[in-house]
């Protein structure tokens, strides 16, 4: 009985574990990265929702979506990075990021919007960490 109980507890707490989000802002243009699940180690898919304004805002029909993950390099260790373009998919943009291995990674995501104007976001994430600060920056 103490099995199964404790398995329910384990199975709901995976349940309602949170995905990863993290929200900026840039010359009235908001972006807002998600993730279904908490980024780790290896391959993740990662949505790019932009707004004008903020959240909930008017939907942006980006030109262009790219982002990039590094991992600076550090004594022992080499620079990282994993960097895509992102794919249109029903109003916003997916991105699959490949993070070689657990700790703190950096990004920059670069956006052209439809009337060709340019947008750079910066922000960093720990792998495992279910979101950010949301920092608007």
């Amino acid at each position: 009985m103490m099995k199964t109980v404790l398995g329910l507890i384990l199975v709901w707490s995976f349940a309602q574990a949170e995905g990863f989000m993290d929200m900026k802002d840039s010359d009235g243009l908001h972006a807002m990265l998600s993730s279904t699940r908490v980024l780790s180690e290896g391959e993740n898919k990662i949505k790019v929702e932009l707004n004008r304004g903020e959240h909930g805002g008017a939907v942006v029909d980006a030109k262009e979506v790219r982002i990039k993950f590094f991992m600076p390099q550090m004594p022992g260790m080499p620079y990282m990075e994993s960097k895509d373009i992102c794919k249109k998919v029903d109003g916003s943009f997916e991105c699959n990021i490949n993070f070689a291995m657990s700790g703190t990674w950096q990004y920059q995501l670069f956006v052209k919007d439809e009337t060709g104007k340019d947008y750079k976001y910066k922000g960093s994430v720990n792998l495992g960490q279910a979101s950010s600060m949301h920092h608007n920056n």
